[in-house]
This record gives structure tokens, C-alpha cells and sequence, in this order.
């Protein structure tokens, strides 16, 4: 029996669609929410069932404990996305750690009605590359820094000590899943990727972006943006575009 999506603690709707519109699940950065995809769902509604995912320990989840594990992640969204599928094509998401959960949980989903028909990772590494930082990085100050220097995050929020207080474990517990992943180099998923990356990203260069292309069966595109490793905000335009041609490829594949 297919679960209505409200049902699931793992997924959020902003936003009614069309009906029968290619579905693109996004998965947000180490330190994100759902939310960040509200305008990115807003600005597609017309022609995409923007799905976003919300990992636990945030927002509405906040009484629940953060997952330290990418694998552990992808499985919750797997499940979710597994009881709520149906005939419509599916792609997925993911920017910075978001990519590799998506990757992980396109793996678990394989062979099944809700496995993507394509996947775009946006400032990641490929998934067998190591992570620059290990599990036990930085001081609260040396993340703060870390989180400036990515200019991901306001400087409202940054200067706030108390919600701080609250986002910094967050912060540290996906820090810690990154570090402590890595795929297999024999990993891959059948569909094709695409890879977006900035061109000023501190994090992520063009050769270990490329890595992408080791883990799929179906094609590799890479492109790159202008900006840093938030260079989604910058090119938002540019973004909507991609999407909407990854969804409407994926929608083809099934005709």
C-alpha cells in the first residue's frame, strides 16, 4: 500500500504540482534543511513536484538526534521514498553532502519503481574521494570560521550566540558523517550524472568532481559555475535550467 508522503517524517512539500510531474527529490548540505529548497520549489511548481528532504535534528525534527552517517541517512529516505512511489520519473538532488546522500540512497533504491532516472550533485567530491576534514574537526570557533569561509550561512545567524548554540551541533554531527564516508570505487548507479561545480569552491576542484563519472553506468556531464562552494545562490537562473532539463530527459526515458 503506497503511504502519502505527509506521512513521512524524512519529506517535505512545499508546494502542489501538476499532476503526474516528474518528481525531483533535493538533498540539502551538512548543516541544512529542508527549507533551503522552498524557492527552488516555488520557482519549478508549474512543471515539478519539488520534493525536499529533512534530515532529523533539524527544524521540526529538532527533538530527534542527528544521524552521523551518510548510509544511516540514505536509508531513512530510501524507505520513505519506497512507500510513497509511484509511476512518475524521479530525480534527485544533492548539494555538497546532500550529493552523497543521494548517491547512497539512488543505490538502495536500484531495480525499484522509485529509483531515479537521473542524479545532479552540486559541490561534492566523488564518492570514493576521502574528505578533506576528519570526524573530530575544529573547535565551535574553528567551524564558524569554516562556515564563513564557505559562505553558506548569514552572518545574522552567525553573529546569533543562542541559535548558534543549537545549529553548531547539527553542523558537527554531519561533519562527522562526511568524514567518516567513503564509497567503494566499484560503486556506481545505473543513471546518468551530472556534476555541477564552482569555479572559487575551497572544498571541491574540477579533478575530483570528474571522480563522478567512475560511479555510473549511464553518462557523465560536468559544468562548472562561477562562485564558491554556495555557488547555487549565485546561479539560480542557471540552476532552474539545468533542473528543468535533467527532469524533462528523465521524463522522456519512459516513454
Amino acid at each position: 500500500m503506497t503511504e502519502k508522503l505527509e506521512d513521512s517524517p524524512w519529506i517535505r512539500r512545499f508546494h502542489e504540482s501538476v499532476p503526474g510531474a516528474t518528481r525531483l527529490v533535493c538533498f540539502p548540505f551538512a548543516g541544512g534543511s529542508a527549507s533551503y529548497f522552498y524557492e527552488l520549489s516555488q520557482r519549478l511548481r508549474a512543471v515539478v513536484e519539488v520534493l525536499a528532504v529533512q534530515y532529523p535534528g533539524r527544524h521540526d525534527r529538532m527533538g530527534e538526534a542527528c544521524v552521523e552517517s551518510v548510509p544511516e541517512l540514505a536509508a531513512g529516505v530510501a524507505e520513505a521514498l519506497a512507500a510513497s512511489a509511484d509511476d512518475r520519473p524521479v530525480v534527485f538532488f544533492g548539494h555538497s553532502m546532500g550529493a552523497l546522500v543521494a548517491f547512497e540512497t539512488a543505490i538502495a533504491l536500484s531495480g525499484g519503481g522509485s529509483a531515479p532516472r537521473a542524479l545532479l550533485v552540486s559541490a561534492s567530491r566523488g564518492p570514493s574521494v576521502p574528505a578533506r576534514r576528519d570526524e573530530n574537526f575544529g573547535t565551535d570557533a574553528e567551524i564558524m570560521a569554516d562556515l564563513r569561509e564557505l559562505n553558506g550561512t548569514s552572518e545574522q545567524l552567525l553573529a546569533n550566540e543562542a541559535l548558534m548554540q543549537v545549529v553548531l551541533p547539527v553542523v558537527r554531527a554531519d561533519y562527522r558523517a562526511v568524514a567518516r564516508y567513503r564509497s567503494s570505487p566499484e560503486a556506481r548507479v545505473s543513471c546518468p550524472v551530472t556534476a555541477l561545480t564552482g569555479d572559487d569552491d575551497p572544498l571541491v576542484d574540477q579533478s575530483e568532481a570528474r571522480v563522478w563519472e567512475r560511479h555510473t553506468t549511464g553518462g557523465f556531464r560536468l559544468r562548472q559555475f562561477p562562485g564558491g562552494h554556495f555557488f547555487l545562490d549565485e546561479n539560480r537562473d542557471r540552476l532552474c535550467e539545468e533542473l528543468a532539463l535533467l527532469t524533462a530527459s528523465a521524463a522522456a526515458l519512459g516513454h
